[in-house]
């Protein structure tokens, strides 16, 4: 045309301006701009309109937005232009900023307007804007055609408001595959993967799905654990052609995985022509998720001799596999993997890595790990202090979070629930009220979790008061509230107040599980109230239909034999409709170790649990120590035996006492220790004042067979006395002493604490691994229930 000397004019300028939009061909674009404005028609309504709607195709909205501005003169157009340029480009508070521009100069918004709005609201939630603008359409007589309404049914998935998208649908006259498809996909988000299948059911009677419809149903089915229906879609896609991309097979790996087919996730797996990293991950993932782990490693190191790398995802996945594991030396190999291809830099994989070695119980690495960390967050900090105190190192856990306040970071729910335990461990009650200062400080105070680990710390460090006080205070209370304080009832031998809590409990309509009706039978047995917790027990099979597991069993056990009854407590287990394991035989025969009368059964019962459990430590020392209170060292030695043959190791006893903001720590049968001499001198002169009051060594106490002086030699030398004795000296007369031992108390000690309770004046608070006892005037607490 030009060639031809032929002037274009208003008429003609939109249609090569929509040519150069059509083919993205920007540098023509701004050529025929160029001449527009040398022609003088930069000031044209229909060109101007036209250039807007180019400039906002190519993504240059400053320049179309400098263009609009400039306009002498706009309509609708001007404006529906501007909007969907913003809108297309997912700008969508300018979109929006503009959209109220437009009301504002009073004009009224077309379907055009409302079609390119309708995004942006959907994508900013806003929720109020989307109600009016749905409204308006129908005041303005707006004619909502299928791209409103498909649209509308948009905007309201992004806001979850799927009745309401639903009732956009169901009143559509025309819909067409975006309808059906938006409307599977919204309910596919939110959650509601059967709403989805059934909506797919319907949709595949009227209309042919497409690929992404196909894909979104095949999620909801993975979601579901639907194999059947899961299998349906994918000969659906076979017979109608469609072609198996690297993104669907993805997909149909993970479905199938997830339904835990895992042969036919491999299969779909090794037919992809083309595999990228995701295909990979889709697959070891899986095989994670059904607990393969040995083929996870073979499909890590296929990966690795395959042209598709491992990425930092699948690193976190075996590692979150070597963390739940505790698989310490693949972990280590996968750190070393990760090191080798940089992903060390990643945050997300240096925090797994870190939480690897904090659950495999290596504080030095997670510490070392820390401390080559460039980048830091939160989740960081949590792990290591978590990660310290599982593995129980609670003095390193402390003093991460000494650290962590010393450069100024501000502890959140999950600091404070990973430090709690260390302080309820070592029953530091100082740093626990520290620790609850804080919580009250940053406000976490109010939510449940908190509350219900600030009442567990605060029983664990034998203050029963604040555990109420803390209790009292929540305004909110959930079964693990009240289960808290039913077992810190127990602890203390509170079993009637724990019955009333249950009871308290049940009346304000929170239903008990099977860890609050543990507690409760715990608490009964701890108490001696045999029938209660026999009640309790038929109360959770009969009114709740909660079905026994073995910690029930061995409650109800250790309620019974507890309080003398082992007859009836072997007879229990002889009937009880599934086999004993070792936990329940423990019970009766931890009781056989203080009767005098259970020498048969305990006979018979060490050999059932060695039988059911012949690796653990605790099990072997508990059968040796029944041996050796009968008298049969020949027993002993052979268990001892055995155990060093298995390289099992007795756990040392040891006592620790808080004195002026200072944890001292004593071993059983330990001469090094502070104030040793005087220690020494105060057991010999109580020793004298015992015999005096009555006081008879129980030598059966003493687990070698060793002279009687020898045994009152190791008896004097049992951590909690060695505690007791130092806490005695370096304490004004008439303070109220408190021992943590994490052994269960021996009969003689228990005895003997008793009379230095009288002989001495002294409220004596001890928690053994057992429970509380509190010894007053030469009574305890326990009612020797313990």
């Amino acid at each position: 045309m030009r060639s031809l000397g032929l002037r274009p004019d208003n008429f003609t300028f939109p249609s090569v301006i929509n040519a150069c939009a059509g083919l993205s061909d920007i540098e023509n674009g701004k050529f025929v701009h160029e001449c527009i404005l040398e022609m003088g028609f930069g000031s044209d309504l229909f060109v101007c309109n036209a250039l807007i709607d180019m400039y906002s195709r190519f993504g240059c909205l400053d320049e179309a937005r400098n263009l609009f501005d400039k306009m002498p003169q706009r309509d609708i157009v001007s404006w529906n232009c501007l909007i969907s340029g913003y809108s297309a480009n997912k700008e969508w508070i300018e979109a929006v900023e503009i959209y109220h521009l437009l009301r504002n100069s009073g004009f009224l918004p077309d379907s055009y307007t409302v079609s390119s709005i309708l995004p942006a609201l959907g994508n900013m939630f806003d929720v109020e804007e989307g109600l009016i603008i749905h409204g308006l359409i129908h005041k303005i007589g707006v004619d909502p055609d299928r791209l409103i309404n498909n649209r509308l049914i948009s905007m309201y998935c992004k806001f979850e408001s799927l009745n309401d998208a639903r009732k956009v649908f169901d009143e559509m006259g025309n819909r067409d595959n975006v309808s059906w498809n938006t409307m599977i996909c919204g309910y596919s988000q939110v959650g509601l993967f059967s709403d989805a299948i059934m909506m797919f059911k319907d949709m595949i009677i009227r209309f042919n799905p497409d690929l992404l419809t196909l894909t979104d149903v095949l999620k909801a089915c993975g979601h579901m654990k639907d194999l059947e229906f899961g299998k349906f879609v994918h000969e659906y896609m076979k017979s109608k052609g469609f072609n198996c991309s690297t993104l669907a097979g993805n997909i149909l790996i993970t479905m199938y995985a997830r339904c835990g087919d895992l042969c036919s996730s491999l299969g779909v797996f090794d037919q992809l022509p083309v595999r990228d990293s995701v295909s990979w991950n889709s697959l070891i993932s899986g095989y994670i998720d059904s607990k393969c782990y040995g083929e996870v490693i073979k499909l890590f190191k296929m990966m690795n001799d395959s042209d598709v790398k491992p990425d930092s995802v699948t690193h976190l996945r075996l590692l979150s596999m070597c963390t739940k594991q505790a698989e310490f030396i693949q972990g280590k190999l996968l750190h070393c993997s990760v090191l080798k291809m940089g992903f060390n830099s990643s945050l997300t994989v240096s925090n797994a890595i870190l939480g690897m070695y904090a659950k495999c119980g290596s504080s030095e690495d997670s510490l070392k790990q820390f401390q080559e960390m460039k980048l830091r967050d939160a989740v960081t900090w949590n792990s290591l202090i978590s990660g310290s105190v599982h593995s129980g190192n609670c003095e390193l856990g402390l003093k991460v979070i000494s650290q962590m306040r010393t450069e100024g970071l501000i502890p959140d729910s999950a600091t404070m629930l990973a430090i709690l335990p260390a302080c309820s461990f070592l029953a530091i009650k100082k740093q626990g009220k520290e620790i609850h200062g804080s919580i009250l400080k940053f406000g976490l105070d109010s939510e449940v979790h908190i509350g219900n680990a600030l009442i567990e710390m605060y029983s664990q460090c034998g203050s029963l008061q604040n555990a109420l006080h803390v209790f009292n205070s929540l305004k909110m209370k959930d079964v693990v509230t009240w289960t808290t304080l039913v077992s810190a009832y127990g602890m203390y031998g509170e079993g009637k107040k724990a019955l009333r809590a249950f009871s308290e409990m049940e009346s304000t309509g929170i239903l008990p599980d099977r860890i609050a009706f543990v507690a409760i039978i715990y608490a009964c047995s701890h108490s001696g109230l045999i029938q209660e917790g026999l009640q309790c027990f038929h109360q959770m099979k009969n009114n709740y239909k909660i079905k026994p597991e073995a910690e029930h069993y061995a409650c109800v056990v250790d309620l019974l034999s507890r309080s003398g009854h082992l007859d009836e407590a072997e007879k229990f287990i002889l009937e009880m409709p599934v086999k004993p394991d070792a936990s329940i035989w423990g019970a009766l025969l931890s009781a056989c170790r203080s009767s005098t009368s259970g020498s048969q059964i305990s006979e018979r019962v060490s050999k059932r649990i060695l039988e059911c459990d012949p690796n653990n430590t605790g099990y072997y020392i508990l059968v040796s120590n029944v041996y050796a209170g009968l008298g049969k060292w020949e027993q002993v030695s052979k268990i001892r035996k055995s155990m060093k043959g298995k390289g099992l190791k007795k756990e040392v006893g040891c006592s620790w006492i808080e004195i002026q903001n200072r944890v001292y720590v004593f071993g059983t049968g330990n001469k090094y220790i502070e104030q040793s001499e005087e220690i020494h001198k105060l057991l010999k002169k109580l020793s004298r004042l015992m015999v005096k009051e009555g006081y008879v060594a129980d030598k059966k106490s003493v687990l070698h067979d060793v002279a009687d002086d020898e045994k009152m030699d190791m008896l004097c030398g049992h951590s909690e006395r060695l505690a007791i004795a130092f806490g005695l000296l370096n304490t004004k007369p008439g303070t109220k002493l408190q021992i943590m031992k994490n052994l269960r108390v021996c009969g003689d000690c228990h005895t003997v604490t008793k009379y230095i309770s009288k002989i001495m004046n002294r409220e004596l608070l001890v928690r053994d691994g057992n429970r509380f006892h509190l010894f007053k005037d030469g009574v305890c607490s326990c009612g020797d229930f313990w």
